[in-house]
């Protein structure tokens, strides 16, 4: 009997932010933590997160660790202060957590799917449900906005709801672009 090739149950995947939004640098871009450290204290507050995205505020990760970098360093690039550096965070997540949110997932961009990013993008309560509930979290393509195009390789897993983001566990510092003497905020 053929022994089962894939047995995991975990997904890892990847937030790309600055290091002043984690409480990874002091007030002057000082590092206060390493890569690989635990960030046991970080808590997404989704009040501070972005609105108008792709699937409305919501917390972004993706399975893809480039795509978090350029999200970090678009980050890093957009902040006034120079006092920063760009972040990568990764979350290992339990699929079968995963499997018990409220979920809606696009396999690719269909019209169901730029209707939604549309209504998300142009500032209408996200989902637009029955319910006054969001839901838990959004599986998707990345999109090239306003363009109706997406990003080849690349995806999005946003969490909408305070449980669900509450209940991500702990990341770790999965990489960080200061570099010694250099000081580089980018990747």
């Amino acid at each position: 009997m053929a022994v089962p090739q894939w047995n995991n149950k975990d997904l890892f995947v990847y937030h790309g932010t600055d290091s002043a939004s984690v409480g990874v640098s002091d007030p002057l871009g000082v590092p206060l933590v390493a890569s690989g450290a635990t960030l046991s204290s970080f808590a997404v507050r989704l009040a501070l997160c972005r609105p108008r995205t792709d699937f409305g505020r919501g917390f972004y990760v993706t399975t893809n660790p480039h795509q978090a970098r350029q999200w970090a360093n678009t980050r890093v690039i957009s902040l006034p202060s120079r006092a920063v550096f760009a972040v990568v965070l990764r979350f290992q997540l339990n699929r079968d957590w995963l499997a018990g949110l409220d979920a809606l997932a696009f396999v690719r961009p269909t019209q169901d799917f730029w209707d939604l990013v549309t209504d998300c993008r142009i500032g209408f309560p996200p989902h637009q449900r029955s319910s006054s509930h969001p839901y838990d979290v959004v599986y998707g393509p990345v999109t090239l906005w306003p363009q109706q195009l997406i990003i080849n390789d690349c995806d999005q897993i946003s969490f909408h709801s305070t449980q669900a983001a509450a209940a991500l566990p702990s990341p770790i510092v999965h990489r960080r672009a200061i570099d010694g003497a250099k000081r580089s905020t980018l990747f």
